[in-house]
């Protein structure tokens, strides 16, 4: 039955269908940051099917993804520029400076050593007054729909709200740690908001 689920979600439609419902409530921390803020150029770090695009109608927007059929609905539906690339290996180095780093529920889908790659190449793509904004699915330690749920998630790799703090701060200045809930109680999420660490070269 899993496994079953995990195909359909392959597909964009489905996907974008599942996620609806959840979607202006799990980017609602993020929201709340960057409401009044002057948005200039974005890095949406596994961008699905231009799930957070929208919102930056406005801004030089790049997304990134590795499932092609998602970075084709994307550019079916918004302007910006939609990569396909394999997240876990590629070089993402040379795609310039932002002003602001979207990752969305991505790195859940990944082994410790794939997430630590992926945040290590960040923090030299972030202006010097730039942001990260992480947005990940936290695996309780008490017994709770919402651990059932993160356990039965097409992602392998949820973690604690302590694990996920270590491996961002292996790379960020932490701005902001805020664990919060999303549909009444069915997930357990994080988000945490980082800066370039202030010893980092230039």
């Amino acid at each position: 039955m899993i496994g079953l689920i995990e195909r359909l979600l392959e597909h964009p439609a489905v996907y974008a269908a599942w996620q609806a419902p959840f979607v202006a409530r799990k980017f609602a921390p993020v929201e709340r940051q960057i409401r009044d803020q002057p948005i200039r150029r974005v890095l949406d770090v596994g961008c699905g099917p231009g799930t957070n695009t929208a919102r930056f109608e406005h801004a030089d927007y790049i997304g990134i993804d590795i499932n092609e059929r998602y970075l084709t609905i994307a550019r079916s539906k918004y302007h910006g520029r939609f990569i396909q690339a394999d997240l876990a290996h590629a070089d993402i180095s040379s795609l310039g400076r932002f002003d602001t780093i979207i990752v969305n529920s991505l790195l859940h889908h990944l082994p410790d050593s794939a997430v630590a790659h992926i945040l290590r190449q960040l923090p030299q793509l972030l202006e010097p007054d730039g942001r990260v904004h992480v947005l990940e699915l936290v695996l309780p330690e008490r017994p709770s729909l919402a651990k059932l749920m993160a356990r039965l998630d097409r992602g392998q790799y949820p973690r604690s709200v302590g694990d996920w703090r270590g491996l961002f701060v292996a790379h960020f200045d932490p701005v902001l740690i805020e664990p919060y809930q999303v549909g009444g109680g069915l997930w357990a999420m994080v988000y945490l908001q980082g800066q370039t660490k202030a010893c980092a070269s230039p």
